[in-house]
C-alpha cells in the first residue's frame, strides 16, 4: 500500500508562504510604506526631527528643556515629548504625527477636514489657523492645556502644550505648529 503525502506537503507549504508573505505585509506597513497609494506613512516621520528645543526654549522662559523622547502609542501614532520645569512649574510639549485615515477610518479626507475646522466652538480662544496645511486650528481645553491641529497630506499633526497659562500661550504653540509642518 503507497500513502500519497503530496498533498499534505503541498498544503502546508502554502500555509507557509501565506504566511511569510503576511508577515511580509506587516512588516512594509511598519516601515511606513502604504502599498498601492505610493504615500509615505506617518511612521517614516520622526516627530522629534520636527522641533529643536532652541525653537521650544521661549514657552519655557529660563527653565532647560529636556531633548525630546520619542514614543510610539499606538498602531502608527508618533509623539515626541519635552518637558522642562518641576512640581506645579513642570510643562510638556508633545509632537504627534498619524495617518488621518487611521485616527479617522471610514471618513474621506474632505470629512476629516470638515469635522476639525467644526470643532473650533465660537466665543472661546479655539481659532482657525489659516496657512497651515489643507486645515488647522488651536484649541485650549483650560488655562492649561492648549493644541494647535494640522491635517497636512493625508497626515495629522498635533502641538499639545500642557502647563501653567498654556492657554496663554496660544502664538508660541501656532508658530511651533507652523515650524513643525513645514518639516513634515
Amino acid at each position: 500500500m503507497m500513502i500519497d503525502i503530496s498533498r499534505p506537503a503541498r498544503r502546508h507549504n502554502r500555509r507557509a508562504t501565506a504566511f511569510v508573505l503576511a508577515l511580509a505585509a506587516v512588516a512594509a506597513g511598519a516601515s511606513g510604506v502604504e502599498r498601492g497609494h505610493g504615500v509615505v506613512a506617518a511612521q517614516a516621520s520622526n516627530p522629534c526631527a520636527l522641533l529643536t528645543t532652541d525653537e521650544i526654549q521661549p514657552l519655557a522662559g529660563n527653565a532647560t528643556i529636556a531633548d525630546g523622547l520619542p514614543n510610539t502609542q499606538a498602531a502608527g501614532w508618533l509623539r515626541c515629548r519635552y518637558a522642562w520645569g518641576a512640581g506645579a512649574g513642570r510643562s510638556t510639549l508633545d509632537v504627534s504625527v498619524n495617518e488621518a485615515a487611521r485616527m479617522y477610518p471610514g471618513l474621506s479626507p474632505e470629512r476629516i477636514k470638515q469635522q476639525l475646522l467644526e470643532s473650533v466652538r465660537p466665543e472661546t480662544a479655539d481659532a482657525v489657523i489659516p496657512d497651515i496645511g489643507e486645515a488647522a486650528v488651536f484649541r485650549p481645553d483650560s488655562p492649561a492645556y492648549a493644541a494647535a491641529t494640522a491635517v497636512i497630506r493625508g497626515r495629522i499633526l498635533q502641538v499639545h502644550l500642557d502647563g501653567v497659562y498654556a492657554r496663554d500661550k496660544k502664538d508660541q504653540v501656532i508658530e511651533l505648529l507652523k515650524l513643525a509642518a513645514g518639516r513634515l
